[in-house]
């Protein structure tokens, strides 16, 4: 069989491997001598597979180290309100919430500041895992006002639903305004344990404040995974105003 058609041959089966998870995502592949000792093939052969699934976006090589899995990467537009849930779903992505933890909290005068309500108001504070399949990609914290989501359905906030939407049904949950805030951090290492991440792979800390009426309806802060996702913001020439507000919905 000529080497080409070999290489190609390697090339999808790894890709195979890589989809049914057999090979993980940042988990090293096994080493060429391996790989061409599994494939009956020269290191050449491997060599050439290596190189296309590196091209192509399935691997990554750290010299001395060897070839990882990339993992994938999800894009987010940021141009508009958005849904974490319905855009994953859009790219026939499965979803998966694992609720970690849930209270009903009676919120500390700094937090009555930052939320611009009276001190001791009684939030509910939903703290959940956020999948793709078995894969974490981010954990959220959301603080909901009980003075206007009376009660949450955890049954339901445990399966693969949207918040944003079981609000809406619900309680006429509707923002006409919002800001999020990105900045880069290390998780912690209880958030490293939940995201299954090393203390290498950096996150994203996303807060968001959405209002109804001039009024706080739901505030969250997520830690998102850095190698699972990429932000997006398309500009138009002749828009910018000298600052820039970017409004979103999960």
């Amino acid at each position: 069989m000529k080497e080409e058609t070999l290489y190609l041959k390697i090339y999808q089966n790894i890709i195979d491997k890589i989809r049914s998870h057999e090979y993980t995502e940042n988990e090293p592949l096994p080493s060429e001598r391996s790989l061409a000792e599994i494939y009956r093939v020269s290191r050449s052969t491997i060599r050439l597979a290596l190189d296309k699934l590196s091209s192509d976006g399935y691997i990554y090589t750290i010299h001395g180290n060897g070839s990882f899995v990339k993992p994938q990467a999800f894009e987010q537009s940021l141009n508009q309100f958005y849904s974490f849930t319905d855009s994953l779903k859009a790219s026939d992505t499965q979803i998966k919430n694992i609720v970690i933890d849930y209270e009903l909290t009676t919120i500390d005068r700094r937090s009555a500041e930052r939320f611009n309500c009276p001190a001791r108001s009684v939030f509910h504070k939903l703290t959940r895992l956020r999948l793709e399949k078995d894969y974490p990609l981010m954990i959220e914290v959301t603080f909901l006002p009980q003075s206007r989501i009376h009660h949450l359905d955890l049954n339901y906030l445990k399966g693969n639903g949207s918040l944003y939407r079981y609000l809406a049904d619900n309680y006429a949950f509707q923002t006409n305004q919002a800001r999020e805030t990105f900045r880069p951090i290390l998780a912690l290492p209880h958030e490293r344990e939940l995201l299954k991440i090393s203390a290498s792979i950096p996150c994203m800390l996303l807060e968001r404040f959405s209002y109804e009426d001039n009024a706080l309806i739901e505030y969250t802060k997520s830690v998102i995974r850095g190698d699972k996702y990429t932000f997006r913001v398309d500009l138009v020439p002749g828009s910018y105003k000298g600052k820039t507000d970017i409004y979103g919905h999960s």
